[in-house]
């Protein structure tokens, strides 16, 4: 008896900082707003992902962030980094977009080594507890227009799940001014 078996690869896997979940490459990455489940990729019905993951990354609220990932499966289209400064809801991720670039056709990052991306962001002055940060990946072959919203949209998605400490006037942080 033949058995076959069907799988489906996550098409990005961000690195830094690290996912909310993880992409083994065998996972969908298709549920909006973050990427858990096989949501078909068009941001539609629930657009909001409670479920914070155990994986936290700490900043300095205003401090430069550089986020990496690799392409595994190349589509033509763009990258979009959004951020959500309570929770990971997509209307906050299309009202807080920090990047959109081209994704030419193929799996070719823009640094040089292979299929990784990297970029850099900054996020808000302002210090959080739960906000996250947003890579998505669209997949419909426009790398011309800016995504304001995916919805509708063959995407893939992944969230990290930051905290953005207050700085003090002696420049150090301090959790004791977070929001």
């Amino acid at each position: 008896m033949l058995l076959l078996v069907s799988l489906a690869f996550a098409h990005s896997d961000l690195e830094d900082p690290p996912p909310r979940c993880a992409s083994d490459g065998f996972s969908h990455n298709k549920a909006c707003p973050c990427g858990v489940g096989t949501g078909g990729g068009f941001c539609s019905g629930d657009t909001s992902d409670p479920d914070r993951g155990t994986t936290v990354t700490t900043y300095t609220a205003g401090e430069t962030i550089t986020m990496r990932w690799a392409e595994s499966v190349g589509h033509a289209g763009r990258w979009r980094v959004a951020f959500d400064e309570d929770g990971a809801d997509a209307d906050d991720f299309n009202d807080h977009i920090f990047l959109d670039i081209e994704a030419p056709l193929g799996d070719d990052g823009n640094i040089g080594e292979g299929e990784m991306w990297e970029v850099q962001i900054t996020p808000p002055t302002t210090a959080c507890t739960n906000c996250t940060l947003q890579l998505v990946q669209m997949m419909d072959g426009n790398t011309v227009d800016p995504v304001a919203d995916p919805t509708g949209l063959s995407s893939c998605y992944q969230c990290a799940d930051i905290v953005l400490l207050a700085t003090t006037d002696t420049g150090l942080d301090t959790a004791d001014d977070i929001d």
